[in-house]
């Protein structure tokens, strides 16, 4: 037989949905009174009523009623219900020629049913789902598809499940010992889709009392977002330890163990037969213990200090916010024992009233005394200085110093890397300057009231930006670089004065922008018209003279070519 041949020969030795367990996944959805007012004719979906409306006081209420919509979830006030005339549960009235295809009305819900059924305790899965296509089927119980059966018994959990309930079911999971790897066997029922619906509804829990699971307090647990299937797995291996921890109020607990399959084993002793050991204490230190706010830290906190430190205190120490795990981490770190460094900052709380009180405070201050410390060089081999007494003050003086030398270190790099940035500069200024010459033979040009130069530095470049407002000063360096080429246009009667910036790639136009890149806009367009297009006179034969390689005279004046034949003057 195949692994999916036994998965379903599981799943069909499960019992069947009863009429009482129906009703219950029933009552899950929203509940309604269809009623056609003309022929008096009423649908009920809470007790599957179909008839005619008499004459009681509750029958004239959903006859006088007007049709109500669907709650919104942004309304406060919710939809005032009246009560079925028949079985007195809470509808909504619906005119049914109002109501059209009824396509809104449809609705899935998720239920695992529980049963005690021949010596077990079982629980199926059921996606279930309502809709209302026809008059036919407004009375209609829901329709449930099983997708996953479970069956617990002490000492083993076994349980099947399908992706979809159209499918086959896979296999069949066994659990047979205790949780290992922190992983249970039994997972969630409803993989599929589970971000539409991140939970399910847990129903017939009163058949748990009828199994060896009654005194687990089951419903108690769901209560705290325990996962319900993984909590009667548990309760197949530990039934005493998890009626133990509830009964003590200790839920988070068993909700660690169920969710996250993490046992405190440190603390609780999960193989042991005995429900009141399982801590592993003597009964004056539980009856102590259960004084306390129960809290599991502070019983991990006792035995790591193996008494040397009484539970009462350790239970004020976890109330201050103790993180046990970070503590023992430091104590191992510096070669203290960890009640002398609890002890310690427990008396350093009285000393940092400004900081707050509690343990988690003062560990703070003292790890910042420690870092400052370490930076420092200072002797964290004595005692005295590792455990300074008071650690206000110590902790005040280091971290002063330190953010003296810090000070004094980022002083000491910014001046090396503005001596590294000067030097560059220069460099690149040396290296510019070479070719300089070769920019200005190339691209300097002069001609009716306008003229074409190049700029002899940085400085230039940073100060055409920032009079012209617009971003040429964040070319600077790659203009210093040979990177790109940045040229100014000139006025012939005021040549340093910034007017025009042009980038340049070779013989051609990139960019060409003057005052704000002509970026101020009126009603009637622009502040500025393109320069590219105002001075084309001018631009072009500039262009065309690149273009026939940048000639001059003798003189050094640009030596314009020559127009062919036929063409435009």
């Amino acid at each position: 037989m195949t692994a999916q041949e036994k998965a379903e020969r599981f799943a069909k030795a499960a019992p069947e949905l009863n009429e009482t367990e129906l009703n219950e996944i029933n009552g899950l959805f929203p509940s309604y009174a269809f009623r056609r007012s003309r022929t008096r004719e009423i649908w009920t979906t809470c007790c599957g009523y179909h008839g005619t409306l008499g004459e009681t006081d509750a029958e004239r209420a959903i006859l006088t009623t007007e049709h109500q919509r669907e709650p919104r979830g942004y309304e406060r006030a919710p939809v005032e219900k009246v009560c079925c005339p028949y079985c007195g549960h809470p509808v909504l009235v619906k005119e049914l020629g109002r109501t059209g295809k009824r396509d809104n009305l449809c609705r899935w819900r998720r239920a695992v049913v529980l049963r005690w059924y021949r010596g077990k305790l079982w629980a199926r899965a059921y996606d279930c789902q309502k809709e209302y296509p026809c008059e036919e089927r407004l009375t209609e119980k829901p329709r449930c598809y099983l997708k996953g059966v479970y069956r617990f018994t002490p000492g083993k959990a076994e349980g099947t499940s399908r992706y979809y309930y159209t499918f086959p079911f896979t296999g069949i999971a066994t659990q047979t010992g205790p949780l290992t790897h922190g992983k249970w066997a039994i997972g969630n029922p409803f993989p599929a889709n589970s971000e539409f619906g991140t939970w399910y509804d847990i129903l017939r829990l009163e058949e748990v009392q009828k199994s060896p699971f009654r005194y687990c307090q089951i419903e108690k647990a769901i209560s705290f977002s325990i996962k319900p299937i993984q909590l009667l797995t548990a309760c197949c291996f530990y039934p005493r330890q998890i009626e133990m921890l509830m009964k003590a109020g200790m839920e988070k607990v068993v909700r660690d163990l169920v969710n996250y399959g993490v046992k405190h084993a440190y603390v609780v002793n999960w193989d042991h037969p005995e429900r009141n050991t399982c801590f592993d204490v003597d009964r004056q230190t539980l009856k102590q213990f259960l004084r306390t706010n129960r809290d599991i830290e502070t019983l991990k906190l006792y035995k790591k200090l193996k008494g040397k430190v009484d539970l009462m205190t350790c239970d004020e120490w976890v109330k201050g916010g103790m993180d046990y795990l970070s503590i023992s981490g430091d104590a191992k770190k510096w070669g203290i024992p960890m009640e002398q460094l609890l002890r310690y900052l427990d008396r350093n709380t009285s000393c940092l009233p400004r900081r707050g009180y509690g343990i988690r405070s003062v560990l703070g201050v003292w790890r910042d005394y420690l870092h400052a410390a370490e930076a420092l060089n200072y002797p964290l081999h004595r005692e005295n200085v590792l455990l300074p007494t008071p650690l206000g003050p110590a902790h005040d003086s280091a971290t002063a110093k330190y953010r003296n030398r810090l000070a004094e270190i980022a002083e000491r790099e910014r001046k090396q890397r503005e001596q590294q940035r000067a030097e560059q500069d220069r460099l690149m200024q040396l290296q510019f300057q070479k070719r300089l010459p070769k920019l200005e033979q190339k691209y300097s040009y002069e001609a009716g009231g306008y003229l074409i130069r190049v700029p002899k530095s940085k400085e230039e470049v940073v100060e055409e930006g920032h009079k012209l407002q617009h971003c040429v000063a964040g070319y600077a360096d790659r203009y210093l670089a040979g990177k790109v080429t940045i040229l100014f246009m000139r006025k012939k009667g005021s040549p340093e004065e910034p007017w025009i910036t042009i980038e340049m790639a070779g013989n051609k136009i990139v960019q060409i922008h003057g005052y704000r890149n002509e970026g101020l806009y009126t009603r009637k367009g622009p502040f500025a018209p393109d320069p590219r297009v105002k001075y084309q006179a001018f631009l072009d034969p500039w262009l065309d003279w690149l273009e026939h390689g940048s000639k001059r005279a003798k003189d050094g004046t640009p030596k314009l070519p020559r127009k062919k034949k036929g063409n435009a003057a």
